[in-house]
């Protein structure tokens, strides 16, 4: 039997972090390609105006006005086509549940103001009165 005396083998503790780098690199690029796909909404041309940024507390009820004047109501991850008597009545049970909603509306640049008029007069006589147009920014 051969014994060693003398040198003791210490034990080091060390945590091999390479794999969590690994695993971390993976999540972001899945993020980075999974982030564009999960705007919603129906695709609009909104038009150019010096805007300012609104401050949004809750999630509002988002309208869409497409270039052929349908209606759209964006409800959780849902656009689902609407007429404008269909339009009022959800409204009207959106705003019984909660007082405080906003509704802004996305309206195409090519369709006429009467469509955004009439859709914003159908919300308005529920009694919503936080309403806002969405548009985008100057290209500069």
């Amino acid at each position: 039997m051969i014994y060693r005396l003398g040198k003791k083998k210490k034990l080091t503790a060390e945590i091999n972090v390479v794999p969590y780098i690994d695993v971390m690199l993976v999540l972001l690029i899945i993020f980075m390609v999974l982030s564009p796909l999960l705007i919603q909404g129906v695709e609009v041309n909104l038009p150019q105006t010096d805007t300012t940024k609104m401050s949004i507390q809750n999630e509002p009820l988002v309208i869409s006005i497409d270039a052929e004047g349908q209606y759209f109501i964006n409800i959780g991850e849902e656009q689902l086509p609407i007429n404008l008597e269909e339009l009022k009545n959800k409204s009207s049970i959106i705003f019984s549940a909660n007082p405080d909603i906003e509704v802004v509306f996305q309206g195409d640049k090519n369709v006429s103001f009467d469509s955004v008029a009439k859709a914003m007069a159908a919300v308005q006589s529920v009694g919503i009165e936080k309403i806002g147009i969405v548009t985008t920014g100057y290209a500069d």
